[in-house]
């Protein structure tokens, strides 16, 4: 398996602690969408307790929306796991650039509409594709890890660990370094930044170690 050949080291392969790595700037990205996107859509649809609770509920529906197809990917073979991840992380990399302009200019649509019933299908169609990407990363890389090493409470256990971490961290580096020196728009291209990032060595990852099709 040339340079990625798996050398058990403390218990964990190094295949394992690379996907893990790129797991945990997963982590880190999704933490830093979902503080600015609330951010926008806090400033765009209103703060009062009825706008935080859809907003928060929207995420999460599109979060298990996505870890529920996400494991219905099971089945698919090693190279297509790791190719859904690459292009869950992109598409989430791709909305993320045009994520507060879109957000913006929907809010401007939807100014003088009537009453709130409208709120919740607004914000679920402006959030569905990222959240549903990022809620398929984790049953998907868990499929694939698990068919590596045979083990499947390793493999949940183990980047749902890292990825929470990754998030936790993410909320540090989010409030107390770049909403400090920078803006919103340039806190969302360092997540995208990430999601690119990760995309690009999972590919190189995959080219090197050969996958079971």
């Amino acid at each position: 398996m040339g340079s990625f050949k798996q050398t058990n080291t403390g218990g964990f392969s190094f295949m394992t602690r690379i996907l893990s790595l790129l797991f945990f700037c997963s982590g880190v990205s999704a933490i830093i969408y979902q503080i600015v996107w609330q951010r926008v859509l806090f400033a765009s649809f209103g703060t009062d307790i009825e706008s935080i609770t859809i907003i928060v509920s929207v995420f999460m529906l599109g979060l298990g929306l996505g870890s529920l197809i996400g494991g219905a990917m099971s089945n698919a073979s090693e190279k297509k796991l790791i190719n859904y991840f690459i292009f869950f992380e992109v598409s989430i990399g791709l909305f993320g650039l045009i994520s507060i302009p879109l957000i913006e200019y929907v809010s401007h649509l939807t100014l003088h509409l009537s009453g709130g019933w409208w709120l919740p299908f607004i914000v679920f169609a402006i959030l569905v594709i990222p959240t549903f990407a990022m809620g398929a990363t984790l049953p998907v890389l868990v499929t694939y890890l698990f068919k590596q090493t045979k083990s499947v409470g390793n493999s949940v256990t183990r980047l749902y660990y890292i990825n929470t971490l990754g998030s936790a961290i993410g909320c540090l580096v989010t409030v107390g370094i770049l909403f400090v020196i920078g803006t919103r728009q340039s806190t969302i291209y360092a997540a995208a930044f990430l999601n690119f990032l990760i995309a690009f060595l999972t590919f190189i990852y995959s080219r090197k170690k050969p996958a079971t099709v």
